[in-house]
């Protein structure tokens, strides 16, 4: 199959990686970082407030270290420069190989901060991909900006977007015509989205596996 006229592009969170296991690897780095500095055992500690339901954890570990309020605000910054340990999801390194392997083109379409979303693509070595991210690029979807700078780069091409949230990922692409795939295979997860249909909001076709990414291409080009 040769696919040098297709683009394919991945949202990062709970498409390619389990946001659910960053938000772990950057609770477990401002935890050692706490020990590390205040001299306080801290191992597990934020994590458990999570899981019993506290909602700003980053307070409520101030409280408990006895720090005013303002320190939350670099116990975030900690989480959000911290270098993820991550992987990416079962089955997407063979799916992403694959498409390689076809000339297929691809990039990474995400919101999120600079460095934020760049430490993690390090850490899964995709780092290499054109990266279209919402505050370099000054656009959030469902604004149409990024999508329309993908097709500048790649003109006359076929489009796929992959990504996860039916809220705001399928909107911009499919006003353009380009086959949206929902990726519904991870779970648990930190956000949850209905895939019930709503009229513009749902991809062309939810997929339970990243394989499924790649058959419904292959069908799409006979």
């Amino acid at each position: 199959m040769n696919l040098k006229n297709w683009v394919v592009v991945f949202d990062l969170d709970d498409t390619l990686i389990s946001e659910l296991e960053y938000q772990r690897s950057g609770i477990a780095s401002v935890e050692a970082a706490i020990t590390s500095i205040y001299g306080i055992a801290f191992d597990g500690h934020i994590q458990r407030a999570l899981d019993d339901g506290v909602k700003d954890i980053w307070a409520w570990a101030c409280q408990q270290l006895g720090l005013p309020p303002e320190v939350k605000t670099s116990l975030l910054w900690i989480y959000r420069l911290h270098s993820p340990n991550i992987k990416l999801f079962k089955g997407v390194e063979v799916l992403i190989s694959r498409l390689l392997s076809y000339e297929a083109k691809l990039a990474i379409l995400s919101d999120g901060r600079s460095i934020t979303q760049r430490l993690k693509l390090r850490a899964i070595g995709l780092e290499s991909l054109p990266l279209f991210i919402s505050e370099e690029c000054q656009s959030v979807k469902p604004q149409i900006d990024r999508f329309l700078s993908i097709e500048n780069k790649w003109p006359q091409c076929n489009y796929v977007y992959v990504a996860d949230n039916s809220a705001k990922d399928f909107t911009a692409p499919r006003s353009r015509n380009w086959l949206t795939l929902g990726a519904r295979w991870i779970s648990p997860r930190v956000h949850y989205f209905s895939d019930q249909p709503r009229a513009g909001n749902q991809p062309d076709q939810w997929l339970d596996r990243p394989s499924m990414v790649l058959s419904v291409i292959a069908s799409s080009c006979k």
